[in-house]
């Protein structure tokens, strides 16, 4: 998704709870300003402002992220490969893309392609739920609480969430993992 589309997006879904560019400006804590840019399409959020963008909205993250033409009948229960949301964070050399229709269930099926030496960053986070994943293809350091885990192909993880983690991408070449989260976090 381009910077325009996911401008008009958050403008739309601004515009239809009805609330004013100052009021989420505030909200978020940035200028009404680039909010307005935001919007316009000639800056790129943050992910953090994105998130805190959608919290003052009152919308999941996600559903800036929806593409759908409403007619068809695989609408809530196919995700087509060329129309997955996806993430890309640049720098880190991650992209996810979400494999499951929507957020608002239970839980959320992501594809993470790490980049060589792509990572989710050198701090370790956590938040509510559990999670597990699979490696599809490469090699995966997983670090649960102070553990560090080398994981190869086939190789699997199941954890809960509010223990501290991080991974990276250990191959010269991509890695694929399939992650699972639940509740859905993005």
């Amino acid at each position: 998704m381009d910077d325009t589309s996911l401008g008009e997006a958050v403008r739309q879904a601004r515009k239809g709870r009805g609330l004013s560019l100052q009021t989420v400006a505030e909200g978020v804590g940035i200028s009404t300003g680039l909010l307005s840019q935001i919007e316009r399409g000639i800056s790129s959020p943050s992910i953090r402002n994105l998130r805190a963008i959608c919290e003052v909205i009152g919308i999941p993250f996600l559903s800036l992220f929806a593409e759908s033409d409403g007619t068809s009948r695989e609408d809530g229960i196919i995700v087509r490969e060329a129309r997955r949301r996806t993430v890309d964070f640049g720098d880190k050399g991650m992209v996810k893309s979400f494999l499951t229709v929507h957020d608002q269930g239970a839980l959320q099926v992501m594809e993470i392609v790490l980049d060589p030496g792509g990572s989710s960053g050198e701090e370790s986070y956590a938040h509510e739920g559990e999670e597990c994943g699979v490696v599809l293809r490469g090699k995966l350091e997983l670090w649960v609480d102070d553990h560090r885990f080398v994981l190869a192909e086939g190789d699997a993880f199941h954890f809960e969430s509010r223990r501290p983690h991080r991974f990276r991408n250990l191959c010269n070449e991509q890695s694929r993992v399939m992650w699972v989260t639940t509740p859905p976090v993005w």
